[in-house]
Formats: structure tokens, sequence, C-alpha cells
């Protein structure tokens, strides 16, 4: 019902979105950069057991906790500053470009690197997955104009007649009529020579 450049596109909303995410995924590489520098631990918290007693490994109280410190090495924080400030940046470079389709992919790529924290760039890109569907199948992005071209769709499917194409589907650019037979080219009446009549 649409073209495959806008599929494959992506609209202003989709694009602020994309670049909002890439600003947190800087504010993140930041924050493991600061702690690459610093040397930071990893601090790991246990509730108290029965009888207020903390296992073996977590030595540490701390208000209605148990804490256990634990050591990193620095390729842990570089290998984490690395992901997300590398596929941040590819990130925007598919997001500049309104590529629905890298975005979606690195997106979903660094969801699942960051587990917990990548949450937010997990759901960028199946939600740019699932518009990208709708405006296949649909014509439509959002939620309530698919909804109502699949309902339109199953009513004519239902009557035996064509759907009405929607606002966006009519944007599209159509394609070019066929072109008719070509007229041949006029005489020129300068370099021409005059034809004798002919003879019945």
């Amino acid at each position: 019902m649409v073209s495959r450049e806008v599929v494959f596109g992506m609209d202003d909303v989709e694009r602020k979105i994309s670049l909002f995410a890439v600003g947190i995924a800087m504010v993140v590489s930041i924050i493991y950069a600061i702690a690459w520098i610093r040397k930071s631990p990893v601090i790991t918290k246990q509730a108290f057991v029965k009888g207020k007693a903390c296992p073996s490994a977590f030595k540490t109280h701390v208000g209605a906790y148990c804490e256990h410190i634990l050591r990193q090495t620095d390729s842990f924080w570089a290998t984490h500053f690395l992901l997300v400030f590398v596929v941040g940046l590819i990130i925007l470079y598919f997001a500049l470009r309104r590529k629905r389709a890298g975005v979606a992919c690195f997106a979903c790529f660094l969801g699942v690197g960051l587990q917990l924290v990548g949450i937010v760039f997990l759901f960028l890109g199946v939600w740019l997955i699932v518009r990208a569907f709708r405006l296949q199948r649909y014509g439509e992005a959002s939620w309530s104009g698919s909804n109502k071209a699949a309902r339109e769709m199953a009513q004519a499917k239902k009557e035996g007649r064509a759907p009405k194409p929607n606002a966006r589907s009519k944007s599209t650019v159509e394609p070019p009529p066929p072109p008719g037979p070509v007229a041949p080219p006029s005489a020129s009446k300068r370099y021409t020579p005059k034809q004798k009549p002919r003879k019945r």
C-alpha cells in the first residue's frame, strides 16, 4: 500500500525518538567511561535472611541489606564503554540518514548487550519494526490508523470490493503511465526537398 522508501525510511517522530535514544546512549557511555577511569567496583546487594545473618560472601551490612563489593577489571568497563559509544554513533548515523532498518537492528543489538539498562533501546528497535510492519500491510504506522485500515480492508473483502486508499497511500508517488505511440517527426521546411506528386 506504500512505497518501499516509506517502509524503510523514517518520519520526523521516529527520527526524533531515535536521536533521543542516541543521547541516552551517550550519557550511559560517559557513565561507563567515568567508572573506567576511577576503576569503580560493582556492588551486589542481597536482602537479609532470617536471623539477621548475611551469607558468607556478603559481609557488609547496609541498612536492611547485605552488601558484597565485586572488584571489576579495566576491560569490563572498557568493553561496556566501547559497546555503548560505538553502537550509539552507528545509530546516530542511520537516524540522520532516516534508515529504519539500521536504527532498529543496532538498537536491538545494544538493548540485548546492556541487558536491564538496554530495555529502552530494545523497545526502540521493536517499536520501529512494528511500525514498519503496519506501514507495509495497512499503509499506516500508528495504532489507530492501522486498526482503521484493517477494518476497512476486512469490510471491503467481505463486500467483494477494493479497499479505499488512505491519505498516506494517496501521497505516495504513483508510477507514470506507459508511453503511447510516438508520432513521427514532422518534415523540416528548410532542408527537406519537395516531393514530386505520385502518378496515379
